[in-house]
């Protein structure tokens, strides 16, 4: 339909809009334009979820599906909390029962849960439940922090609830109030007024959906390269003549291809031709992104560059970034620490131990620059520039419990088995021949009258040492420091004298004998 030519009215053909010689689509016109939220999707911040039910919940997707994501939150609570945690006490009594019930309630598996949850999610919730007498504390959980639903006030936790798993869905239950004295919230890199953490895996959740497209593509170029798109041609024109091929000529060729040595040459008429595409062209380097892109995420869950690509500026910046990741190993092991606290208070005053100090020792992995500190803090302490209670504190040791094993370790008669330590002692006069024939084995008869004649009544030779001479007497002894020359040790002036005795000279001029 046309209308006139000084009418403003478009010319519109089977509903579409005719704008000069451009053909437009209903849908596209002015009363159907595109609206900004038509490709929203697709825009780089959806890859961060909007509630944190849900980043959680990708987080720990991520945690499960993505190697890199594991290796390294695997790497920091391996490093923060070692293979198995030791529980210490200054009571004997009370620090085995610490253990039987640290077995029982299986904490280390508690602790290596929560502190997962706590770096993949950003909260971890544990909660106990104490024996139907109230004397003991029978089971402790760690919860899954999506069905727990919290509040706070002034800082405060006010309200705990859990929407439990039935049927295999989560949060179709009734919810659950969660007793707040049972109940334990610890957020990750999250202020005290925030109601919720921040998982680690948050900042990388970008480069990893980067990474899973750089994936894709790569997939999708090796199948292309493996699986190429062929045409075969058959007829068309030649010169003056133009060959149409029928369906049985065309069948004839196919079977030809496809029965073919692909080793070796196949002979086909003039008018058969084969092209293939697919392998053409310039194919997307996608290793090097990908190299790139795992260095991205590397960084995002907190681990240094230079100990994953071995390169950096300086030494400095890497003994910086080795700093900052022991600190960061601190802050984790801090969080274990909060939960056993929280645990053995309770423990404590349902058993009436509340007077007893229990200390935690993590058989955790120390990094280089951690151990030669340890060494500068022994040092410090050996010349008396730190006090004991500093060091045992910057070896993560409790000075309460160390003590009290230190005093009970004392009041034990120390068991000396090594031979020449035990000789040593006899010669120094510290310990009886008899005693050390006992503790060696010795028959005392065979040997009595030989350890006799060595000890009383030496061979009768030049400077022999006579009976009861002692070592003021002899010429090697220096009484002003108590020394012997001789044998170059300390040594008493009232101590009986050795077979190196040599009686002191007479004085010139004064009338002595010698």
């Amino acid at each position: 339909m046309e209308t006139d030519n000084n009418s403003e009215q478009p010319f519109r053909f089977h509903g579409c809009h005719i704008a000069g010689d451009v053909l437009i689509p209903p849908q596209l016109s002015a009363t159907g334009a595109l609206e900004s939220s038509s490709f929203a999707a697709q825009t780089v911040n959806d890859a961060i979820p909007k509630t944190w039910e849900e980043r959680a919940t990708k987080a720990w997707q991520f945690y499960v599906e993505e190697p890199i994501v594991q290796n390294a939150i695997n790497s920091w609570r391996t490093f923060a909390i070692g293979d198995e945690i030791q529980f210490n006490c200054d009571d004997e009594d009370v620090k085995w029962e610490a253990r039987e019930f640290a077995a029982r309630v299986q904490l280390n598996k508690l602790i290596k849960d929560s502190v997962l949850q706590c770096l993949v999610k950003g909260e971890t919730v544990c909660f106990k439940r104490p024996t139907k007498d109230g004397k003991d504390i029978e089971e402790v959980v760690c919860v899954n922090p999506i069905s727990v639903k919290v509040k706070y006030e002034n800082g405060k936790i006010v309200e705990a609830k859990q929407t439990p798993e039935t049927g295999g869905t989560s949060g179709t239950g009734e919810p659950i109030d969660l007793p707040l004295e049972q109940t334990l919230h610890i957020k990750w890199n999250a202020p005290s007024y925030a109601p919720r953490g921040n998982s680690m895996v948050v900042t990388a959740f970008e480069s990893i959906e980067l990474l899973r497209d750089y994936r894709s593509a790569e997939r999708a170029v090796a199948k292309r390269w493996t699986t190429p798109l062929r045409f075969i041609q058959v007829g068309g024109q030649f010169g003056q003549k133009t060959i149409v091929p029928d369906q049985r000529t065309l069948n004839t060729v196919r079977d030809m291809l496809n029965r073919m040595d692909l080793k070796a040459g196949l002979v086909v008429p003039f008018y058969v031709k084969a092209e293939t595409y697919g392998t053409e062209g310039q194919v997307l380097d996608t290793e090097k992104k990908i190299k790139e892109i795992k260095e991205d995420i590397i960084i995002a869950l907190g681990l240094a560059k230079s100990l994953i690509t071995g390169d950096g500026p300086n030494f400095a910046t890497a003994s910086i970034g080795m700093q900052k990741m022991i600190v960061m190993l601190k802050e984790i092991k801090q969080v274990a620490r909060d939960i056993l606290n929280w645990i053995f208070a309770d423990w404590q005053k349902l058993k009436g131990y509340e007077e007893k100090s229990i200390n935690y020792i993590f058989n955790d992995l120390d990094l280089t620059n951690e151990v030669d500190l340890k060494k500068l803090y022994i040092e410090l302490y050996d010349r008396k520039l730190i006090s004991k209670n500093s060091l045992q504190i910057k070896m993560d040791l409790n000075p309460e419990v160390e003590m009290s094993q230190t005093q009970t370790e004392n009041k034990e008669v120390i068991e000396v088995t090594d031979p020449k330590i035990i000789i040593d002692m006899v010669n120094a006069g510290i310990m009886p021949i008899e005693e050390a024939q006992d503790k060696l084995g010795l028959n005392k008869g065979k040997y009595k009258q030989a350890t006799a004649e060595w000890s009383y009544r030496p061979p009768a030779v030049a400077g022999a040492v006579e009976f009861d001479t002692i070592c003021d007497e002899c010429e090697f002894f220096d009484d002003e420091n108590n020394w012997c020359d001789a044998n170059n040790r300390d040594t008493r002036f009232d101590s009986r004298a050795c077979t190196s005795f040599e009686r002191k000279r007479a004085k010139e001029g004064c009338g002595c004998k010698q």
